[in-house]
């Protein structure tokens, strides 16, 4: 549903009347804005409105990944994976869409599927440091240490900074001394970041 617009008339130039309309909501001013922030409920809205404005395959895999990246910020994870599973449909080269089905699938305790998807999130762009991360999660999930310490390490050659990559190998290699344990399923990393 439209949001109510409220007609202003003026007067231009020439003496003639002109309308513009305004809407009264600014959630509903920028379909691909509201898509990108907000809450998860206002993304999958943005994303919903973005999606029904799609003119091309690219165009509708951006709009359904950002509305599975809203749901998974939500904790729908089957949503997200619908969402993911159209946007892989509409562009099977769009590596976010497999990096986020990825953590859907993390999310419903399917490792083994997530690594795939990460997997080949990475075939596509091999310095995505967050899908690395995810990845390393989902090979620590299934007892992989030494396949997790590689990707960790690898997210430290990007990013040399990052200190989850770094607490992890020290708890992965047993030099964490009295630092929390590593847990894999709390911190997911997706487009925007790590949360």
């Amino acid at each position: 549903m439209r949001a109510p617009l409220l007609a202003l008339i003026a007067w231009g130039h020439a003496g003639l009347i002109a309308a513009m309309t305004l809407p009264c909501s600014s959630a509903l001013a920028d379909p691909a804005q509201d898509c990108r922030s907000g809450s998860p409920e206002m993304r999958v809205g943005g994303c919903s409105r973005l999606l029904a404005e799609a003119r091309t395959p690219r165009q509708r895999a951006i709009a359904l990944d950002g509305r599975c990246w809203a749901n998974i910020d939500r904790g729908a994870f089957a949503d997200a994976l619908t969402d993911c599973n159209g946007a892989i449909r509409a562009d099977d080269q769009y590596p976010y869409a497999f990096h986020n089905r990825g953590i859907a699938y993390a999310g419903l305790q399917n490792p083994i599927a997530a690594i795939t998807d990460f997997n080949r999130a990475l075939a596509m762009r091999p310095t995505f440091s967050n899908t690395l991360m995810n990845r390393a999660k989902a090979y620590v999930t299934l007892g992989n240490t030494q396949a997790a310490i590689r990707d960790y390490e690898e997210v430290l050659r990007l990013k040399p900074d990052n200190e989850e990559a770094k607490s992890a190998l020290n708890v992965l290699r047993g030099t964490a001394g009295t630092s929390p344990s590593l847990n894999a399923n709390n911190s997911l990393c997706g487009s925007m970041g790590c949360n």
